[in-house]
């Protein structure tokens, strides 16, 4: 436990040294964790590969990493690859997968290079179940923080996956600007019901375009540049000293969901 601790404090001070990685999954393993170790331990091959093989295969295999206690996930990989994991959305809310996250979410949080199941959590911001909503925008939040902290990018530009050979028009994948156009059209409704979360979106988006430079407009040609711009000068901009008061990480984690039943897995 010591171990875990420590690696887990260099980790968060040096995200790209792969080495810590590779020594926390051992310790994963050793502390009876062995689907945490094989993530683990998945992560620091892709930081290290050089193999085009496997550069190619990244998708597949941070899926397979991430997702080795899922049952049956093995059973036919590349398909529930290739479809974006529809054999497992057939059968998953969206709850449910959000909660499949958040039973490993301690203690790596957003260093944690989480992998969602494909879903389109973006047309369920204002759905009418109050537990989609929450799960939805729990995503949202969750997938922009580790991109903030650069520990997995669930948002890819469309010429970028063409690059890597992971580019499909059939193929669902998470679209940035469908999840901004989202956020901005029910800005107002989101963050009157999650007012934490939306804090934490909110900080972590302007701090990622904020690092971009040229704007995020730029990096995702494909985005409405036009609602981008309104995007950041009507909530981004405003929000820019957010990030020296955020509310406490306690808050987020009560608001998203997480709870000490977790503790448990």
């Amino acid at each position: 436990m010591e171990s875990e601790n420590v690696l887990m404090t260099g980790m968060s001070r040096f995200w790209d040294v792969g080495l810590l990685k590779i020594f926390y999954a051992f310790t994963m393993y050793d502390l009876g964790k062995p689907g945490e170790a094989m993530r683990w331990m998945t992560h620091a091959i892709l930081d290290s590969a050089v193999n085009e093989e496997i550069f190619l295969n990244q998708r597949v295999i941070s899926f397979l990493g991430s997702n080795l206690d899922v049952q049956n996930i093995m059973k036919d990989p590349i398909k529930c690859i290739d479809t974006g994991g529809k054999s497992l959305e057939d059968e998953r809310s969206i709850v449910e997968k959000v909660e499949a996250v958040l039973k490993v979410f301690e203690p790596t949080y957003f260093h944690g290079a989480w992998v969602f199941e494909f879903d389109h959590y973006e047309l369920h911001f204002t759905d009418l179940d109050d537990e989609t909503r929450r799960a939805a925008v729990a995503a949202f939040a969750i997938m922009v923080g580790i991109w903030e902290t650069g520990s997995a990018h669930s948002f890819m530009p469309q010429h970028e996956r063409k690059y890597t050979g992971d580019y499909d028009p059939s193929e669902p994948h998470f679209e940035f600007n469908g999840y901004i156009s989202a956020i901005y059209t029910n800005y107002k409704t989101v963050q009157l019901e999650f007012p934490v979360m939306t804090a934490y979106i909110v900080s972590s988006l302007e701090a990622i375009d904020k690092k971009s430079k040229n704007g995020l407009e730029q990096k995702f040609p494909e985005i409405d540049s036009i609602l981008f711009r309104q995007f950041r000068e009507e909530i981004l901009l405003p929000s820019r000293q957010l990030k020296k008061k955020l509310p406490p990480f306690e808050d987020f984690l009560e608001e998203i969901g997480w709870n000490l039943s977790y503790r448990a897995w």
